[in-house]
């Protein structure tokens, strides 16, 4: 499998659209997240936080790009994608904080942070495959514990 996030199983259609990026280059199956405030979309990162809103990118893009195809996430969807370490069953209900923009860093310990943003619920292939399913944790982009 290529790496990037990738929707195995969804069971609304909710269709593709183009989101507005700005100076950021990545490929298809990169995961983006939109803050509130913000007016575009920007990749994910180990710091990224549970509640901003998510789209997997459908389409390489380029940092002149000002927009890419996407499929914006509710959580609903079963989604697959690559991890640090060899994939682990054992891991499955674990929270998962992002590596970078297409991996998830299954420590084998449920991250309890704010920075958590996948949830697992399977494994896909061989453990040395490195593939897990599971699903994307997204929000309205307003962090719950803002006073």
């Amino acid at each position: 499998m290529s790496a990037g996030f990738k929707v195995r199983r969804d069971d609304r259609d909710k269709g593709l659209s183009m989101i507005q990026i700005s100076s950021i280059a990545g490929t298809k199956g990169d995961l983006l997240e939109l803050a509130v405030g913000a007016t575009t979309w920007t990749e994910v990162t180990s710091s990224s936080t549970h509640f901003t809103r998510k789209a997997i990118a459908q389409d390489t893009y380029a940092s002149a790009d000002t927009e890419v195809l996407a499929l914006e996430v509710d959580g609903s969807e079963l989604v697959e994608v690559q991890v640090a370490n060899n994939s682990n069953a054992s891991h499955n209900g674990d929270r998962m904080v992002a590596t970078d923009t297409n991996t998830v860093n299954n420590t084998g310990t449920d991250s309890a942070a704010k920075e958590a943003i996948f949830v697992q619920r399977g494994i896909v292939g061989a453990v040395a495959d490195k593939n897990i399913v599971g699903n994307i944790i997204t929000g309205s982009g307003v962090n719950p514990d803002a006073a």
